[in-house]
């Protein structure tokens, strides 16, 4: 099975919008209008949430007219985070059923404007070259058999000068299963920092950043999971994890603990 079928199995449940908006209006909210914040982080959809997505914005230098493009932009926290920046956002991700959530979210958030879906694969995306001025991609990684394929895309449609912001998880790929993004080992792709390094190398990137945030996710894990206990909420970073959250979750911080998988944060940059 391909890495892109394998992807939509993983993600496509069929109930994501239902169990999203149902979260939604337990929480005292109408989901077709929303403010982008009253999400949560149920659209953050990574280790470190909306932290994290913050300092990729920050890192990459997005801001108000930025040209973003989002790689595997999911239910589309991201693209929305940066648009209320100021930036004009393409997301592009292979499950439908999360494109067409993103879209409906976008319009709810009266962002639609300001941020397009495209369901495409990240190496092929058909985009014109050197549309983007910044590129992100948060916990996309482990979905990918060819990294490099989808970094050599990236590269093309940057303009020289445009920067890159990887934020993966990073390690080995010998885990205990099922983790967030994958049953079992045979559906996921986890390299070290250093291969991704060099596919980054071989697209024509400049690597100038390569960062460990696993104390910074950690800490976070454990502030969202004490703020739960206190204060249960129906919004939260396992709406959309589908079976055995719990376990995914605790399978995945026993990894950040071994040293087995470290949230990492890469900056890349096409030359001018």
């Amino acid at each position: 099975m391909r890495d892109t079928d394998q992807s939509i199995s993983r993600y496509a449940t069929g109930d994501a919008r239902e169990r999203l908006f149902a979260a939604l209006r337990a929480s005292g909210l109408v989901p077709e209008v929303l403010q982008p914040d009253a999400l949560a982080e149920s659209d953050q959809f990574h280790s470190g949430g909306t932290a994290a997505t913050g300092d990729v914005a920050r890192a990459v230098g997005i801001g108000l007219g930025t040209r973003v493009l989002d790689v595997g932009s999911g239910i589309g926290g991201p693209a929305r985070f940066f648009a209320q920046l100021g930036a004009v956002v393409t997301g592009v991700d292979v499950t439908e059923e999360y494109v067409r959530l993103a879209r409906e979210l976008n319009a709810a958030c009266a962002m639609a404007g300001s941020i397009t879906m495209l369901l495409a694969p990240a190496q092929d995306t058909k985009l014109p070259a050197g549309s983007f001025d910044a590129a992100a991609m948060l916990h996309v990684g482990m979905n990918l058999a060819d990294k490099q394929a989808v970094f050599t895309e990236v590269h093309r449609l940057l303009r020289p000068g445009g920067v890159f912001g990887v934020y993966d998880l990073m390690g080995t790929n010998t885990l205990g299963y099922p983790l967030p993004w994958a049953d079992a080992a045979s559906a996921s792709y986890v390299e070290s920092d250093e291969s991704y390094v060099n596919h980054l190398r071989a697209a024509g990137f400049i690597v100038t950043e390569n960062t460990d945030r696993s104390a910074a996710v950690l800490k976070q894990m454990a502030e969202e999971a004490a703020a739960e206990r206190l204060s249960p909420t129906p919004l939260g970073g396992l709406n959309l994890l589908g079976s055995d959250p719990e376990a995914r979750v605790a399978n995945e911080l026993a990894a950040f603990k071994s040293g087995a998988l470290a949230p990492r944060l890469l900056i890349a940059v096409r030359p001018v």
